[in-house]
């Protein structure tokens, strides 16, 4: 089933939009089964557990991005040009004896290592198991999709990463982006399974996590497949120029 009008206009007005129980619990057991099998620890038994955030060498199979509950949400949104979708895992390990801080800043993605890749559209995050307050949760700005494409709007060459050559970049890093966000921000709480798709624009970071349990993040990336013919165009007043929605 594609997203109905309601969550569109949610996605389109907040940068997100959560969908409860999207993946269903056979695959879920799975993906549970594949990564603790892949790190070579007992689920149950935390002195065997490592303390990596990145899990290397490894993606849930069948990736998120290719569920088929996924596939015709991907063609709404993207109309056919959206390509990617992975299932590449980021973990936030439990520190129960440290205390929960919220993030002062997030960041935006699509600005690594490699520099500006282009084209990078939207992303999904979903739990392995249930993740409650303080569980290390997907840390968001609602909102702030919108005053981060009018910063590129007002500073266009700066979309290649350049904004890091700021005066203030040292000083504030990412929190240029995060600061323009009137909306405060929040945990992606939920069940195991539960879904939230966000724009590539909205800011973003992971949280410390003091609760018990792992929160095993799993992560698809979309980018337009035409990227390197449109990667230094931000759309002009249009946000929505190469979506289909």
């Amino acid at each position: 089933p594609m997203l109905d009008t309601t969550q569109l206009d949610h996605f389109k007005t907040h940068g997100f939009v959560i969908l409860p129980g999207f993946i269903d619990a056979p695959t879920l057991a799975a993906w549970r089964d594949q990564f603790w099998g892949h790190i070579g620890a007992d689920r149950d038994d935390p002195s065997s557990w490592p303390d990596d955030y990145v899990v290397k060498d490894f993606s849930v199979d069948p990736a998120l991005g290719r569920l088929p509950q996924m596939l015709p949400i991907i063609e709404q949104l993207g109309g056919g040009m959206f390509a990617g979708g992975g299932g590449s895992m980021l973990v936030q390990w439990p520190k129960p004896d440290e205390t929960w801080q919220a993030p002062a800043q997030g960041h935006i993605d699509g600005y690594g290592p490699g520099g500006w890749g282009g084209g990078f559209m939207l992303a999904a995050t979903t739990y392995l198991e249930d993740v409650e307050p303080g569980g290390g949760a997907f840390y968001f700005w609602p909102d702030s999709h919108l005053p981060v494409a009018q910063y590129f709007r007002d500073h266009p060459e700066q979309i290649d990463g350049s904004f890091r050559e700021r005066d203030d970049w040292e000083e504030r890093t990412w929190a240029i982006f995060s600061d323009l966000c009137d909306t405060p921000p929040q945990e992606f709480t939920g069940a195991a399974g539960d879904v939230i798709l966000w724009h590539a624009y909205l800011c973003h970071t992971g949280s410390k996590n003091v609760n018990a349990r792992p929160r095993g993040g799993v992560f698809s990336r979309w980018h337009r497949s035409d990227n390197e013919q449109m990667k230094w165009d931000v759309g002009g007043p249009d946000l929505w120029k190469y979506w289909a929605i």
